[in-house]
């Protein structure tokens, strides 16, 4: 006699599985049919890989390397991942913290004297910029020579020569210059190159084999504007990025010196915690991102027409990353757009007679000056922002609608049945406002 139990076992398991695959193949087919839209519209050029509990789950890349030799974009292409390159030297100053070599508290000033208040700024201030050390980015002699190499004691030099922005610790300020002191200061405690030192601290323990720091320019993908059609950009010497902007990868080993990192097998716990506290933005070279109400950790990039985002998210064990090479659009907006549909957030529709009633201007309670203003586009509510910016409005039922922020924490706006007040919320601030009296 067959044994019934087992064989509703063997169902439901095949019922699962099945359920998987097709849920898999869904957002696969939604996916891919979003990318070929940009694609055909010459609107994007880039690659993407999305990871569940250290599985693969999505990957794709289109457009080209080099337009002009017609090479298309593969899947191991190689592209500049601009500031994400910070977290892999936060994690080099880590691991140097765990070796004793260092110590987060202490200040710079025996490693560069020259520099204005080296003797107030900590390893952890550069960290988590707030060292008040100028960016060397924000000098229009760096817009002037970029593409020109420039020696490390050069670049030095330039950065010494720079008043401080602020008092330490005073604030927090993004620097570039601030990544590039931390890349000398690995270089002189190990007595070897940042290069050699992300090799074997980092690339070879997790296999990544086609990530490494560059001194010159990336050779093997060129980024674009376009015009009329793809317009090359000229390329940035690397040199001047060393610990801040230098490095090169592909989308699935970022995704996976990430997604390491997070899951706690390249630092310790401590370690981590360290780097995941975010303070006025910024923890110890990674951001705090919220994206549809789910919380993730990671860094974003930018150099010439090079973008990246990637982020881990810990609840779901999701791993996301997006590098582009060339696109019309701003790609975090396309970075939404695909994790919606990877988590299938289907939008709830708002009825339009309560978009009507919401349309108007509202005013805080507390400042006369304060106004927040709606519009109705096609029965959607949208944000204006200083009469200029359109920000469509996500709605949640209950007469809540959500101002979606990569990266910042989402606004509410919960209005009241008769649309006569809103409630303004964003974290742990709440304000009541007054819809105005139409005239």
């Amino acid at each position: 006699m067959r044994n019934p139990v087992l064989l509703l076992i063997i169902l439901l398991t095949l019922s699962c599985k099945q359920e998987k695959a097709t849920t898999s193949t869904l957002f696969t087919n939604k996916i891919d049919s979003l990318l070929t839209i940009k694609e055909k519209n010459t609107a994007f050029m880039g690659s993407i890989y999305i990871s569940s509990n250290g599985n693969k789950v999505y990957e794709k890349a289109i457009g080209f390397e080099d337009v002009e030799a017609n090479r298309k974009s593969n899947l191991n292409t190689q592209y500049n991942i601009g500031s994400i390159s910070k977290t892999f030297t936060a994690v080099l100053v880590m691991k140097a913290v765990e070796e004793n070599k260092l110590q987060l508290n202490e200040t710079i000033q025996q490693y560069f004297p020259m520099i204005k208040n080296a003797d107030k700024i900590t390893i952890k201030q550069l960290l988590q910029h707030r060292s008040g050390v100028h960016s060397f980015t924000k000098d229009k002699a760096f817009w002037e020579t970029r593409t020109q190499y420039v020696s490390s004691e050069e670049m030095l030099l330039r950065i010494s020569k720079y008043g401080s922005d602020f008092e330490p610790n005073a604030k927090s300020e993004y620097s570039n210059s601030n990544y590039f002191l931390l890349a000398r200061i690995l270089e002189k405690i190990y007595e070897t190159s940042y290069e050699e030192l992300l090799q074997n601290k980092i690339c070879s323990p997790l296999n990544l084999k086609n990530t490494y720091s560059e001194k010159n320019t990336n050779t093997q993908c060129h980024s674009y504007t376009y015009g009329n059609k793809w317009m090359k950009f000229a390329p940035t010497s690397l040199s001047v990025g060393i610990g801040s902007g230098s490095i090169i990868s592909t989308t699935r080993e970022t995704n996976h010196f990430l997604e390491s990192l997070l899951r706690g097998s390249v630092v310790s716990e401590n370690s981590l915690q360290e780097m995941k506290t975010i303070k006025s933005e910024y923890g110890l070279g990674l951001v705090e991102y919220t994206l549809n109400d789910r919380t993730g950790y990671g860094h974003r990039g930018h150099i010439d027409e090079f973008r990246a985002t990637a982020i881990y998210f810990p609840k779901e064990n999701l791993s996301f990353t997006m590098i582009s090479n060339g696109s019309k659009e701003d790609i975090n907006i396309l970075y939404q757009e695909i994790f919606k549909l990877y988590c299938n957030d289907a939008p709830v529709k708002a009825d339009p007679k309560k978009v009507k009633l919401f349309t108007g201007t509202y005013t805080s309670s507390k400042t006369k000056t304060d106004q927040i203003v709606f519009i109705n586009e096609n029965n959607a509510l949208v944000h204006i922002i200083k009469n200029e910016y359109k920000c469509p409005l996500v709605y949640k039922g209950n007469n809540q609608f959500i101002l979606e922020q990569m990266y910042a924490t989402n606004i509410k706006f919960i209005f009241t049945d008769d649309g006569k007040e809103l409630t303004f919320e964003q974290g742990n601030f709440k304000e009541k406002y007054i819809k105005n009296e139409e005239i």
